[in-house]
């Protein structure tokens, strides 16, 4: 029971900080899937007086693609206000409209500087880029994102001091073994093996849990209705990469942190 107690006080510590880890890499795939969704959504037009193509509009590289549309929807809607002939002129009057995507989703200051260099294009009389709910969209991204950023690293952080503070424990636990292995000229791997088994296999557990954790709430049908809802794919779940990556974060933190605590208490 005491051996069991003595690992929960080092595995939860490394539960907090992985589930941390492991929510930005979800939140930050949530959002990239989000910003697809609406990306694939969301256009520019452009009203020219001359005709553009891509090569004119080369010195943007956000641009995807540009489309022609059709100004016949316009027409249509004066035909039943004036003749043949009026409609004629205001068809020589009108201009070329266009359509532009682009590759990724644009910040707000993506959004002005694209803006700015399709106004200094000639021919270019308007560009609607839709940047009041654009840039409302991408507020509401980010600050999801910072926050969740700020939580994960608060939480990373106090996790760390907890994992340091039970290591001194172990440490204080098993020092009269150590001085003797010290006194025999045991190496320093050697003379604190139990503490970095002890950290490398609460690293391991630590990692199960929090992939197992992945794995139910991914199929939870809750889980599955919030992401329909929010036109995110499921694509958001990488059960094996982040297996490997939570491990390797878990044991590389788990080994600094008991050579900190070694070498602290040999400095004091």
């Amino acid at each position: 029971m005491n051996m069991l107690k003595r690992h929960l006080a080092l595995i939860i510590p490394l539960l907090a900080l992985l589930f941390s880890l492991q929510s930005i890499l979800l939140i930050n795939r949530a959002i990239q899937s989000r910003e697809d969704k609406l990306l694939q959504s969301y256009s520019i037009l452009i009203a020219s007086h001359l005709a553009l193509s891509l090569d004119k509009l080369s010195d943007i590289k956000d641009i995807a693609s540009l489309n022609s549309i059709d100004s016949a929807f316009l027409l249509q809607r004066f035909q039943d206000f004036g003749s043949q002939e009026d409609l004629k002129s205001i068809q020589k009057e009108l201009p070329l409209f266009y359509s532009l995507k682009l590759k990724s989703y644009p910040s707000i200051h993506d959004l002005e500087r694209i803006e700015d260099q399709l106004k200094k294009i000639d021919g270019v009389s308007r560009v609607e880029t839709f940047s009041k709910t654009q840039n409302q969209v991408y507020k509401l991204l980010y600050f999801t994102k910072g926050n969740v950023l700020i939580f994960a690293t608060l939480l990373g952080i106090f996790s760390l001091l907890l994992m340091m503070r039970q290591i001194q424990v172990w440490r204080y636990q098993h020092q009269k073994r150590m001085q003797i292995m010290d006194l025999l000229g045991a190496s320093f791997w050697l003379k604190n093996s139990i503490l970095f088994k002890a950290a490398l296999i609460d690293s391991v557990i630590a990692t199960c849990l929090i992939t197992l954790g992945s794995v139910y709430m991914a199929f939870h049908h809750h889980t599955k209705e919030i992401m329909e809802d929010l036109g995110i794919r499921q694509e958001v779940f990488y059960f094996g990469s982040d297996f490997f990556l939570l491990l390797f974060v878990s044991v590389i933190v788990s080994l600094f942190s008991v050579c900190f605590v070694i070498l602290l208490q040999r400095k004091s």
